[in-house]
């Protein structure tokens, strides 16, 4: 699908109808996975692509983070050129994110995005224990020193990986419906989110990709309070968790937890 997005002004009205829709289900504050080097290959100039999101979350209604990914399966040169951009992105980028296929590329090769997530002042989320095992999360959090894990449902086979996301608090990124979607588990019951909720790890509910799985916030937030049998403060409490593991500045993380009703 992108492939057919071909000019700048393609994104702009897809960031603005990205926001609208988020605005529809009232929700404040998003961050979005975006890959730019993807655009970039095809031949979009980085300058006029990230003003183009910009012009576009704007109009939509705003205050959305990105987060630049590179897939592993890219190479670590698309990582560099990743990281580059960043560093003059006309956008709101907040996190670096590598994500693409589990085991392509050994995590410890793309050190680059620890490093400049430190000099930015960014976030980094890895991808891992989606297709991968237990082992791609070791990695992502002793190679990369991850702050958030995306995906991360492997790690429920293996019980001293789950000690320790427990113990460090860790967020780990839930998206039921894209799990059961892509065949990772068989349907919405044999989902692990009730054992990882349990188990005390510092779980969040995500959507993934809303209109390729179908799917919205508020319908995975059902999902994971109907598998867990969770309370409403339950419930809110995973939206306060989102809140504080966001890769928005301080002040804008307490806003937003403040915001979730008790």
């Amino acid at each position: 699908m992108s492939a057919q997005i071909r000019e700048p002004g393609d994104l702009q009205v897809i960031a603005e109808a990205f926001t609208q829709a988020r605005a529809k289900q009232n929700i404040v504050y998003t961050e979005t996975t975006f890959t730019a080097i993807t655009h970039v290959r095809w031949g979009m100039d980085p300058n006029e692509m990230w003003g183009a999101l910009r012009e576009g979350l704007e109009a939509g209604g705003g205050n959305v983070g990105l987060i630049a990914d590179t897939p592993r399966d890219n190479g670590v040169e698309a990582a560099h050129r990743t990281v580059e951009m960043v560093e003059v992105a006309d956008a709101l980028v907040v996190g670096l994110g590598l994500t693409g296929i589990e085991g392509s590329a050994p995590e410890g090769e793309f050190r680059v995005l620890r490093e400049a997530a430190d000099k930015l002042d960014l976030g980094l989320v890895v991808h891992a224990g989606e297709t991968g095992g237990p082992e791609r999360v070791w990695a992502a959090l002793d190679d990369l020193g991850a702050d958030r894990i995306g995906h991360g449902v492997a790690s429920v086979r293996d019980e001293a990986l789950v000690q320790r996301l427990a113990r460090d608090g860790i967020p780990v990124e839930v998206c039921p419906s894209s799990n059961v979607s892509l065949g990772i588990f068989e349907s919405l019951d044999a989902h692990p989110f009730p054992e990882l909720w349990r188990s005390e790890v510092n779980v969040t509910v995500n959507s993934d990709d809303p209109p390729f799985f179908s799917t919205t916030l508020a319908h995975e937030l059902g999902h994971a309070a109907r598998l867990a049998m969770l309370t409403r403060n339950d419930v809110l409490e995973l939206q306060r968790r989102a809140a504080r593991a966001a890769f928005a500045p301080p002040d804008e993380r307490s806003r937003l937890e403040d915001r979730v009703s008790t």
